[in-house]
């Protein structure tokens, strides 16, 4: 990924970031529930400790379900932004991601297989990020307008890519299986929320 210590002054690639980070605390906001203060925390002090017990976990957990949503995110806009400096062949980008991914080359067959949904993911990400780089506009929205000319071939990619992170959510949870028996409910309404959110972004950018 570009490094950590190095700001990116590009405006298409910071415009394409935001929009990333505004889409996962948008998600977060509707997957994550938030604890309700009540006036009895305000009666009675002592009342107020278990929910701020319970607020920390909340900015602990959107924080991480941000930080996930993200992860591949970044990984392909970094790539394609490399790519589009010069600073990376396109032809080598398929390895220099596979490097970031697969930390553990020799680990067991079900992690490897969660490694490959991701580069699936990433791939079709970094082409897409690669195309809004180049293509023209002051915003977000105005790349995307721009390279894609409708509202149905952006959505075809949008389709796309909410099926790659299925495939993703889906190897996860059968690699790592929990007794918490909400974490497929959890991740089927982030899946959800976030198909609506960007069906509903794209009628404001096309329509």
């Amino acid at each position: 990924m570009v490094d950590k210590g190095t700001a990116i002054t590009d405006p298409k690639y910071n415009n394409i970031l935001s929009y990333e980070r505004k889409t996962s605390w948008e998600v977060t906001s509707k997957v994550v529930e938030k604890p309700e203060i009540s006036v009895w925390m305000i009666l009675i002090p002592i009342v107020f400790i278990p929910y701020m017990q319970r607020y920390a976990k909340y900015k602990e957990t959107s924080r991480a379900f941000s930080e996930g949503y993200l992860y591949t995110k970044k990984i392909a806009l970094d790539t394609a932004y490399k790519i589009s400096t010069k600073e990376m062949a396109e032809e080598d980008a398929d390895l220099e991601i596979e490097k970031i991914v697969k930390t553990k080359p020799n680990a067991d067959a079900r992690v490897l297989n969660i490694f490959e949904k991701q580069l699936k993911e990433i791939k079709l990400l970094c082409q897409h990020y690669l195309a809004l780089l180049k293509s023209h506009g002051d915003n977000y929205g105005q790349l995307v307008v721009n390279h894609y000319k409708s509202y149905d071939k952006f959505v075809e990619f949008l389709n796309q890519l909410g099926e790659a992170e299925r495939e993703v959510s889906r190897a996860a949870t059968h690699t790592f299986k929990t007794d918490t028996e909400e974490v497929p409910e959890i991740i089927e309404n982030m899946e959800n929320c976030l198909n609506q959110y960007r069906l509903e972004e794209a009628k404001k950018l096309f329509y």
